[in-house]
């Protein structure tokens, strides 16, 4: 028998750095085989039950107008996310020029779409944002600022599905009342939210630092709400552009729930970059709606380019940063920067 190891020496190989990113490898490993499993099997499934041939059938005959249209309106709605996204870091108190920020905006949208998840799109803009001259000690509110942006615009989101679910079919009255609950008990939270933040404990000091309660943030974050709601509909309607381009027709409403609700659950980290779920969705409620699941494949086949082309500004924006591998570099100096 081996001679019992101290427990000292038990809790040393524990703490080892060594030993932990052993761990986190195999456990975003873990994770990343999981998301691959997901998506492949929600792909496989469309692949098996939709009539492939009409689907290319669809996009071959597609009318190129459409299109572009498609991709004109999201590449704008990008731009105003990004100058919502300045706006609500503004009212952090976070002083950089509002073209530095669109530009991050539309890095972090290529970084989601095709750099890995470690380095996900969110959390590029967030460091890079709190890097550069007299930033120093701002990466709690730098990340503050893109979670807000998130919230800001999911609010305007659920607000405009919650319209539009009313003048569609529901399942029933049951769901109905139930996202009704949801949604009114957010609203009603929001302007609690920042009355919390003065409860945290003394070692969230930098949380509790944030002016959410100052006149100035409430005027930039009332301030960007339009354009969240702007946005939410440029990409409702993108997809209609789309779904002409292929032949699916569907009431204005019944696109805003579809893209919204798929929405919503692409935004839950258990796919590749929500590839799998968006396309099962499409098809999932195009059946719900009555439509042609076919044209429903085919804009999602479609978007998928949409987001592909949209995002490449964000590729000439990584392009003049230096590339991935001197982003990442910058990104591991900030996260072990003691100001940060």
């Amino acid at each position: 028998m081996h001679p019992q190891k101290p427990m000292a020496e038990i809790d040393s190989l524990r703490q080892s750095p060594v030993l932990r990113l052993r761990m986190s490898v195999k456990k975003s490993h873990l994770l990343f085989l999981l998301k691959l499993s997901l998506t492949v099997g929600l792909l496989t499934f469309i692949f098996r039950t939709v009539d492939m041939s009409d689907v290319w059938t669809r996009l071959i005959a597609i009318n190129p107008a459409w299109l572009v249209s498609a991709l004109i309106l999201v590449i704008a709605g990008y731009a105003l996310c990004g100058l919502r996204w300045a706006w609500i870091s503004h009212g952090l108190g976070i002083v950089v020029s509002r073209r530095r920020k669109i530009s991050l905006y539309f890095l972090g949208m290529f970084a989601s779409l095709f750099l890995p998840s470690t380095i996900g799109g969110d959390v590029i803009r967030g460091i890079l944002l709190a890097k550069g001259e007299g930033r120093a000690g701002i990466g709690v509110t730098a990340a503050a600022s893109v979670i807000l942006d998130r919230v800001n615009g999911l609010y305007a989101l659920l607000l405009l599905l919650t319209l539009c679910m009313a003048m569609v079919t529901l399942p029933g009255i049951w769901w109905w009342w139930g996202w009704l609950a949801l949604v009114a008990g957010m609203w009603i939270a929001m302007p609690l939210l920042p009355m919390l933040t003065g409860w945290l404990p003394e070692r969230l000091a930098k949380l509790k630092a944030l002016p959410l309660r100052d006149s100035h943030f409430q005027r930039m974050w009332w301030q960007s709400m339009p354009l969240s709601f702007v946005f939410q509909m440029i990409i409702i309607q993108a997809h209609v552009f789309l779904g002409l381009a292929v032949g699916l027709h569907m009431a204005w409403p019944a696109y805003a729930v579809m893209v919204g609700l798929v929405a919503v659950v692409s935004m839950l980290p258990i796919s590749l970059n929500g590839f799998g779920v968006r396309e099962a969705g499409y098809v999932g409620f195009v059946a719900y709606f009555g439509g042609d699941q076919a044209a429903a494949a085919a804009m999602a086949a479609l978007w998928v380019i949409v987001l592909t082309l949209s995002s490449l500004p964000g590729l000439y924006v990584l392009w003049r940063m230096g590339g991935r591998q001197k982003i990442e570099a910058s990104m591991q100096q900030q996260e072990i920067s003691p100001d940060t």
